[in-house]
């Protein structure tokens, strides 16, 4: 199973846009947070069940903050990180997907790709689709077998 994950797109829904016409057999769509109109244009246009949380620029949106899903088998932790202090280091995120028995966790936030495995939990950060702290926009491609995740943070020139 093949999921496109987004973080903090900010407003700017060309990069998603983008990136869902250049990565074919999607199956999903995860957005970490950072705009919630941005998670409801999704929902409207790309065709695909649409999984997110809010992030600390959301007010008042109906989602969570944080939730695991699961998909193609594996119990995913997602949440945009400010809750879980992802700018000090991540220890606070693997240790609760750890207690909710997922195998992985997703976050977003810093705007900073991220893609390690930690306590055998893959700790994914798809950076930002339109405004990176370092380098290019980014966003990531998680797949999924037989409960297993694997992923890649994919480098989007716009």
């Amino acid at each position: 199973m093949r999921v496109i994950v987004f973080s903090d797109s900010h407003g700017d829904v060309r990069p998603m846009d983008k990136a869902l016409a250049a990565v074919g057999g999607a199956e999903a769509v995860i957005h970490l947070g950072d705009i919630e109109r941005d998670v409801r244009y999704l929902e409207k246009t790309c065709g695909l069940p649409v999984y997110a949380v809010l992030g600390n620029n959301d007010f008042g949106a109906p989602r969570p903050t944080e939730s695991v899903i699961e998909l193609g088998g594996a119990r995913i932790f997602i949440c945009h990180g400010h809750t879980r202090g992802v700018s000090r280091g991540t220890e606070g995120l693997v240790l609760a997907a750890e207690s909710r028995g997922c195998q992985a966790a997703l976050y977003g936030h810093t705007h900073r790709p991220d893609d390690r495995r930690e306590k055998g939990i893959l700790v994914f950060n798809p950076g930002s689709c339109s405004r990176p702290r370092m380098g290019a926009p980014t966003f990531g491609v998680l797949e999924i077998e037989d409960g297993s995740c694997g992923s890649v943070v994919v480098d989007w020139i716009i």
